[in-house]
């Protein structure tokens, strides 16, 4: 079952918890605004009473109100910078944890679905549109704050002269609304093409020997500018379409101001408002347009945002294919005796891997699971570490319904070693300390000792900090099988798991990582997929799988002889070696 969505996320769920921050910012910022407008009225009492009455007592206090009033002005400037900044930053920073923690939450279904350049861009890109659109939210917030306040000042100085300049405002609104609706679909578009470029990018750079190796470096610099082209026609209508926004925002606020010109004139000439009136009145029509020029030049930034927020609720909406119980058990140790019980499970429900697979292995064995190509092997395996879960039957752990345990406590227990060994950037010491972050120095020594990493950090002359490149690009593959192998003798699992962990070495290589394997196999219960079947005779048991479902089970000796899918697959790597 594919992971579902979670209708009931939304936007205010994700931006509730500064909405206390976001508050103060907007309200400091109305402030300001709205501090702004004593001048206009300061200049309407110096026009009308100290130019005709020379009270120059009237204008010293005029001056310090005016002083004072913007003195308060600039410290709510730092304040809405201030808690601005602030806001921002933690938005980024809580959204972006948040959404990391998700991500690691969702199944692995999830993540063959989603490619992987596109999730950096959710989380890097669209977060920070996520912030853009906050701050949008103030601008219009403080905008719609003046539009009211300027509405009452000029309808309190001149009834006839504040409906000329409201006559427009409709206009206004019907030119926003329309181009915010087309600028959103225009941004919605391109974030969603970036995204598929991000993932190109990514795929791209990832396979860069691969790229190399078939001489295509030409071939795919071509596709990621034929890739990129589309942006160009993308961003040039939408910004066509943000200009025509602001150009009929422009004509119609040019429009207002002639109306109000026109008018004004007029009651000034017939004695029913003073010169002061008029003027006051004018400036005041100049800082209501503002408001409303800012608000058409939003739309682009709303847009923005409005596209990026949806792209993150969408993906927070995602609910995790496989989730923990509501009081899951927590295990403090376990013995490893493993028991799968009619197990069936395909990736798609129409095409199952495994069929009524069961099995028990019983604490320390060793069991090999042998098999063509796409038997379920390795399916197997994911479906013990619960990467998936069973479509039918059930798996349990010392009797326990792995259902019903908590990931981590559980996940802890089991160690594993892949065919290929991600390795993270950084030291061979911090690699092989990811499996237990508070162990020390000569704990780690001793787990690289019984992994036979000696054999080569030795030669290296920073040891056991040399760094191994991203993804371990400066070693070999056998080296960083062993750092691989290390890292789970560190973990002490007690439930092992060998996916083809010797499959792509060489015979020297692989001479050193089967002692490896060897020390890390002792005491503990193993399970090892394998092709090469001269890695497992050893085992206690071997199963052969075919079409998901098991065919043979037994050991080395007993299946070696019988004629069938064992017999068959030791006879033709006889052959071959």
């Amino acid at each position: 079952m594919a992971d579902k969505k979670n209708e009931n996320f939304n936007f205010t769920q994700l931006v509730a918890p500064y909405r206390w921050l976001i508050a103060g910012a907007t309200l400091s910022l109305v402030m300001f605004s709205n501090l702004g407008m004593v001048m206009p009225w300061m200049m309407k009492i110096t026009i009308d009473r100290v130019l005709q009455t020379g009270d120059y007592e009237l204008l010293f206090i005029l001056a310090m109100t005016v002083m004072l009033v913007f003195l308060v002005r600039s410290l709510m400037r730092y304040t809405t910078a201030w808690l601005s900044s602030y806001t921002g930053m933690r938005i980024l920073l809580d959204i972006r944890q948040r959404l990391f923690k998700h991500l690691q939450s969702l199944s692995l279904r999830f993540y063959e679905e989603y490619r992987t350049g596109k999730l950096i861009s959710n989380v890097l890109t669209d977060v920070s549109m996520i912030n853009l659109l906050i701050d949008t939210i103030k601008q219009l917030v403080n905008s719609v704050m003046m539009i009211i306040v300027l509405t009452v000042l000029l309808f309190f100085i001149n009834t006839p002269m504040a409906f000329c300049a409201l006559a427009i405002l409709p206009l206004q609104c019907l030119n926003f609304i329309y181009f915010k609706r087309v600028l959103k679909k225009g941004h919605m578009h391109l974030r969603e093409h970036m995204s598929e470029v991000s993932a190109n990018l990514s795929e791209t750079l990832s396979g860069i020997k691969v790229v190399k190796s078939f001489g295509m470096e030409r071939a795919e610099s071509r596709s990621f500018f034929s890739s990129l082209l589309p942006t160009l026609d993308m961003t040039l209508k939408i910004n066509s379409n943000g200009a025509y926004l602001w150009i009929i925002s422009d004509i119609l606020n040019v429009i207002t101001q002639l109306l109000v010109i026109w008018v004004g004139v007029g009651q000034v000439s017939s004695g029913q408002i003073t010169i002061g009136e008029f003027v006051a009145f004018y400036a005041y029509v100049g800082m209501f347009l503002n408001p409303i020029n800012t608000i058409s030049n939003l739309s682009a930034s709303i847009s923005q945002g409005l596209a990026g927020s949806s792209r993150i609720v969408k993906l927070l909406n995602t609910i995790p294919d496989i989730k923990e119980v509501e009081h899951p058990l927590k295990l403090s140790n376990i013995q490893g005796r493993v028991k799968f019980d009619n197990v069936s499970f395909g990736y798609k429900s129409d095409k199952p891997v495994v069929n009524d697979f069961s099995l028990t292995i019983e604490p320390g064995q060793k069991v090999a699971l042998v098999g063509p190509s796409g038997s379920g092997k390795s399916t197997i395996t994911n479906l013990l570490l619960r990467f998936y879960d069973p479509d039918n039957g059930k798996i349990t752990v010392d009797g326990k319904d792995i259902k019903r345990l908590k990931f981590d406590s559980y996940r802890q227990h089991i160690g594993i070693v892949l065919q290929e060994s991600f390795l993270f950037s950084g030291s061979i010491r911090d690699n092989i300390a990811y499996a237990k972050k508070e162990s020390n120095s000569e704990e780690i020594e001793n787990a690289g000792k019984m992994a036979n990493i000696e054999e080569f950090t030795d030669k290296f002359d920073e040891g056991y900090d040399t760094k191994v490149g991203e993804n371990g690009t400066a070693l070999s593959g056998g080296q960083r099988q062993r750092i691989a192998i290390a890292r789970a003798i560190l973990k002490d699992p007690a439930i092992l798991i060998l996916d083809e962990a010797t499959s792509a070495l060489d015979t020297v290589s692989e001479k050193l990582v089967q002692e490896a394997l060897d020390n890390l196999m002792k005491d503990r219960t193993t399970i090892i997929i394998a092709h090469r079947l001269s890695t497992i005779k050893n085992a206690d048991i071997i199963v052969v799988m075919d079409e998901g479902r098991i065919k043979q089970v037994g050991s080395h000796a007993e299946l070696v002889d019988i004629p069938g899918v064992y017999h068959n697959m030791y006879e033709a790597q006889s052959k071959v070696r």
